[in-house]
């Protein structure tokens, strides 16, 4: 069997792919409680993505979030910040609502992290390439 070089090289990138991103259940939106908010922060998968993993602290909770994964907290309203260890300069701040579901993007870059407060819509179409995560200590 003759090989060709596009062929080896698509073989190649299906493998290195499969490896890649954050094993978990889908996403399915869950109701929002009337007296709190539901914050979802993501990182969805980019080709040239870091493959560090760094902690970030969002609300109370901690997590390293992977290539491809997202994790959902309930907030009470109020002031939210998140963080990254690896990068003083990456705090996001917002005001939780009552009743809202808030979207939030995690962008890293070698130890550069970045957070964007995406608009709910696009934030629900881009979370579901990504798998869930639970916390890690």
């Amino acid at each position: 069997m003759i090989r060709t070089p596009t062929a080896i090289l698509a073989a190649a990138i299906c493998m290195m792919l499969a490896g890649c991103g954050a094993q978990g259940e889908a996403y399915q939106p869950r109701s929002t409680p009337a007296s709190q908010s539901v914050i979802y922060i993501y990182r969805p998968y980019a080709l040239l993505s870091s493959q560090s993993d760094p902690m970030i602290t969002c609300g109370h909770d901690s997590i390293e979030l992977e290539t491809s994964g997202f994790y959902e907290f309930v907030a009470d309203t109020g002031p939210v910040t998140c963080a990254a260890a690896t990068d003083a300069t990456a705090d996001l701040k917002f005001d939780a609502h009552a009743g809202e579901q808030y979207f939030i993007r995690e962008d890293v870059d070698g130890s550069r992290v970045r957070f964007k407060l995406m608009d709910a819509d696009v934030g629900r179409d881009e979370i579901k390439e990504c798998s869930r995560q639970g916390i890690k200590d």
